[in-house]
């Protein structure tokens, strides 16, 4: 749980300007990926924590204040715990992965294979 409240300390520091998340289930996600960026022991998790944490930093709005988000990072680290913490985290990255399908889902399903033009015959006389 120490790795927890360190977490949200640094993510209080990292984002000390006027800034809050969308949501206090943001909230927690940020705080999970700031702590499993550094605790992980796998290159590959800690990798992907540190993605999560762009990417929910980037869902903290503009117009609100430190304040607000301090409260919201407060709110969200009550209820992780260390059991909790992992399957959170999971989920964390799920949204994000749902996120990427979707944008995916947009652009053509494959590439059209490049069809082989016959070059034009010419017409006899000319």
């Amino acid at each position: 749980m120490n790795a927890l409240r360190t977490a949200t300390c640094a993510a209080l520091l990292l984002i000390g300007s006027a800034a809050s998340a969308q949501s206090v289930t943001d909230a927690q996600c940020l705080l999970l990926s700031n702590a499993f960026a550094k605790d992980a022991k796998d290159p590959n998790a800690q990798k992907a924590a540190e993605i999560a944490g762009y990417f929910y930093l980037g869902r903290v709005g503009e117009h609100a204040t430190a304040t607000q988000l301090k409260a919201q990072l407060e709110q969200g680290a009550k209820s992780i715990t260390d059991a909790t913490a992992g399957p959170q985290m999971t989920a964390c990255v799920k949204a994000i992965q749902d996120k990427v399908q979707m944008v995916q889902s947009l652009g053509p399903s494959a590439p059209q294979a490049a069809q082989p033009t016959k070059p034009r015959a010419n017409p006899q006389g000319r």
